[in-house]
Parts: C-alpha cells; sequence; structure tokens
C-alpha cells in the first residue's frame, strides 16, 4: 500500500444557496397564502358592500317613493341631507328647495321662538328618539297637525351622525277627532237634557199621580158625604113624607075612590123615592163596606145589580176572605162598579162572573163577561189608555191600583171581556174553600 488520495471539495456556497432557496420558497408560499387571504377578504368585503349598497339602494327608492310619510335625514345640526317625495307632498318643498336648508323652517315662529327645534335634537340626541304631536307649517304657510318621530343615529362608538325624521299628516284625524269630541260632548249634554227632563216628567207623573189619588179620595170623601145626606137628611123627609100619606090614607076610608086611588099612587112613589134615594146614598158609599168588608158589600151590590140590570151575575169567593185595609176595599169594591157598569152599558152581555181570590201576599178581583167585547183597534191604537175610553172612573182605578202597587189588566175578544185587578197586601186574608154565590 503506497497511501491514499484524498479530493476536498468546497460545498458552503453550494448548501447556504440551497438554504436561501428553500427559505424564498416558504416566503413565496406565505406570500401566495396571505394574498389568496387578502383576496378572499377583498372579494367578501366587496360582496358585503356589494350588498350592502343595493339595499341601500332598494331603501332609498323604497323611502322616496314614500308618499304618506315626510322621511328626510339631518345632520347632527339639524340641516336637511335628503328629502323623499312624501316630504315633499306634505310639506311643499322640493328636494333642491329644501336639502342644506335647517329644519327649523317647518316650525312656527312662536316654536322657534320657544326654541322648540333645539329642544327636539337635544331630546333625540340624549334619549334616541323624540315623538310628539304639533302644528307644523308647510311651503304654502298653512299649519297642519303633524305627528313627529325623530331618531338618532350613531356609529359604533357612539358618536351622533345625525336624524332620521318620519312626519305624518294627522290634520284630517285630528279634526275628526274634535268632532268626535264635539259630538260626544254635545251628546252627554243631550243625555243630560233629557235625564233632566225625565226626571222632571217622572216627578210631574208622580205629582199627578199624587193629585189623582188626592182626587179620588176627596171624591170618595165627597160620595159619603152626599150618600150620608142623602140617606140621613132626604131620606128621613122621604120617611116623614111616607108617614103622614099612611095617615092620610088611612084617615079618608069615607073619601071618594079617586082621591084614594090618587093617595094610593103617592104612597107608592114615596116608597119608590125612599127606595131609590136608599139605593144612590149606598152606591155613592156603602156603609156595608166600612161595617162588614168587601166580600159582604161585593155580595149586596152583585145582589142589586142583578135586580137594576136583569144581568145575572155569580160571584165567588172565599168564606173566611178577611178584611183588608180601608184604601184596598175601596179601590176594589170601585172597580167593581166601574167594571160591571160598563159591562151594563156596552158589552151586551147576559151574565157575568166576579171572582175575589186571594194568594199570599196577593189579592185579586175579575170580572168577565160573555158579550161583545172591546174593539180590537181601540186596545192596540189606546193601549193602556182603554180605561179613558170606557169611563173616567176605570182611569182612576188604572191609577189607584198604581199607588196601591198593584195593576189593573183588560183582555177582550168577540167572546167577551175579563177585566182583573190585582193588588199586594201585607196580610193576606185566611183562604178556605172557594164557594159560590148568586
Amino acid at each position: 500500500m503506497i497511501g491514499f488520495v484524498k479530493v476536498t471539495r468546497d460545498f458552503s456556497e453550494r448548501m447556504q444557496a440551497a438554504e436561501a432557496l428553500r427559505r424564498a420558497n416558504v416566503e413565496l408560499q406565505q406570500e401566495v397564502t396571505q394574498r389568496r387571504l387578502a383576496e378572499q377578504v377583498a372579494r367578501t368585503s366587496y360582496e358585503q358592500e356589494l350588498a350592502l349598497r343595493q339595499d341601500e339602494q332598494r331603501f332609498r327608492l323604497f323611502v322616496e317613493a314614500v308618499s304618506d310619510y315626510a322621511i328626510y335625514t339631518l345632520d347632527p345640526k339639524g340641516f336637511v341631507t335628503s328629502w323623499n317625495q312624501g316630504a315633499e307632498r306634505i310639506k311643499g318643498y322640493s328636494a333642491t328647495e329644501i336639502v342644506g336648508s335647517h329644519f327649523s323652517r317647518f316650525f312656527s315662529p312662536e316654536d322657534i321662538r320657544d326654541g322648540k327645534p333645539q329642544q327636539e335634537l337635544r331630546v333625540a340626541a340624549e334619549q334616541g328618539r323624540f315623538d310628539a304631536e304639533a302644528w307644523r307649517v308647510r311651503k304654502s304657510g298653512d299649519r297642519f297637525w303633524a305627528n313627529i318621530v325623530l331618531t338618532a343615529i350613531k356609529d359604533e362608538n357612539g358618536g351622533l351622525i345625525g336624524f332620521v325624521k318620519v312626519t305624518r299628516d294627522f290634520t284630517e284625524r285630528m279634526h275628526a277627532q274634535w268632532n268626535l269630541e264635539r259630538v260626544n260632548s254635545e251628546l252627554a249634554a243631550e243625555v243630560q237634557e233629557r235625564k233632566a227632563a225625565e226626571q222632571k216628567l217622572a216627578a210631574s207623573e208622580k205629582s199627578l199621580r199624587e193629585l189623582s189619588l188626592h182626587l179620588l179620595r176627596s171624591q170618595d170623601e165627597e160620595r159619603r158625604r152626599i150618600g150620608r145626606e142623602l140617606h140621613d137628611s132626604l131620606g128621613q123627609y122621604l120617611a116623614m113624607l111616607k108617614m103622614h100619606l099612611d095617615s092620610m090614607q088611612l084617615a079618608q076610608e069615607g073619601a071618594g075612590e079617586a082621591l084614594i086611588r090618587q093617595l094610593a099612587r103617592c104612597v107608592r112613589l114615596a116608597d119608590d123615592c125612599i127606595a131609590e134615594v136608599r139605593t144612590i146614598s149606598y152606591l155613592l158609599y156603602p156603609p156595608m163596606l166600612e161595617e162588614v168588608g168587601l166580600r159582604s158589600a161585593i155580595a149586596w151590590f152583585l145582589e142589586g145589580f142583578a135586580k137594576r140590570s136583569n144581568i145575572k151575575v155569580s160571584f165567588e169567593a172565599e168564606p173566611s176572605f178577611g178584611r183588608l185595609n180601608r184604601d184596598l176595599e175601596l179601590a176594589l169594591f170601585r172597580v167593581l162598579q166601574e167594571s160591571l157598569t160598563n159591562v151594563h152599558r156596552h158589552s151586551g152581555s147576559t151574565s157575568a162572573r166576579v171572582v175575589l181570590s186571594a194568594s199570599d201576599a196577593l189579592v185579586t178581583l175579575e170580572i168577565a163577561d160573555n158579550g161583545n167585547g172591546i174593539p180590537e183597534g181601540l186596545l192596540r191604537d189606546s193601549g193602556q189608555a182603554w180605561v179613558g175610553s170606557l169611563g173616567v172612573g176605570l182611569r182612576g182605578m188604572h191609577e189607584r191600583m198604581k199607588q196601591l202597587g198593584g195593576n189593573l189588566r183588560i183582555a177582550s175578544s168577540q167572546q167577551g171581556t175579563t177585566v182583573k185587578a190585582s193588588v199586594p197586601t201585607e196580610e193576606p186574608p185566611a183562604r178556605q174553600k172557594t164557594s159560590s154565590v148568586q
């Protein structure tokens, strides 16, 4: 072995170049990635900006197309920066006339003196919103009632950018509201007047009822007085006349037949007068009504009525029907008298039926006949006023029933008429088995 041969070559530059190439590739890849990310961000931002611009364009077109609302923007100091068609229609200014002007032009001189424009801007800036209804001024100088909403626009840091103001013309609605309030006020006044008139009418009706009841009571008292006068005074005179005639008749045994017949005729006339006076006095105010009560007084009255009218009358009542107070008995008896008088005069009936009954705290008197009945038109046209058509007495009884808390009703057809008087009583009469009295 002779030895070795070694060959050495310096590759330091080559290695450095390779390392630099590697670093350059890494940097290039990083730069490409960053460019791609930047392009993606730029593309996204562009798309977002394009979409935003499209939205803004659509919103601007929408705002400009709205004609019922005045929508416009203001800068932070209150100068108009945009103007839609609704604002032009409501306020009368075109966009070229008003953009750049201060929005205080829409206020009345007195509102400007009071600082209302600055107050609205300050409240909206502090609270984010100001809304109210007030008078505003058009370009023509006419005033209109406006509904106002002023909203502050702020950036992401809370800085004030400007304002958006929406105004609507509420003049017609305001006038309608005023008219409605005026009509309501007039209606309320009319209602009050009607209530006052109704109260006066009710008071008048009450006074009339009280007067009617007073007149009826006065009439009853006068009837009682006249009845007693007839019975106690005229009746006594007639009785004395009858006694003298009887004495003269006995003393004229030898007189001529003509004189005897004349005296006999005078005696009969005196008897008839006494009977008629007694009947009239009892009809004016029957003493039996106070002495023995309503049931017995009705039976006595029907007996005399049947003889005078030739109308057969049946009477049904409870045998133990007790006494009522004086006003109730008198009122029911007057209803009976007037009803049977109408039966005799108007119905053409050959019979009648009277029923006196008590149920709990209610007393009822019913008078029915089989006559011609009351004409339907008379009842339909006059309603409860039928009582006046058939006699003042029944009208009075109708009022008396009302005063006593009762009622008077009538039902009529071609088969007959039924009058029913019902009145409450605190102490109803005892009720036993029903009887019939002819």
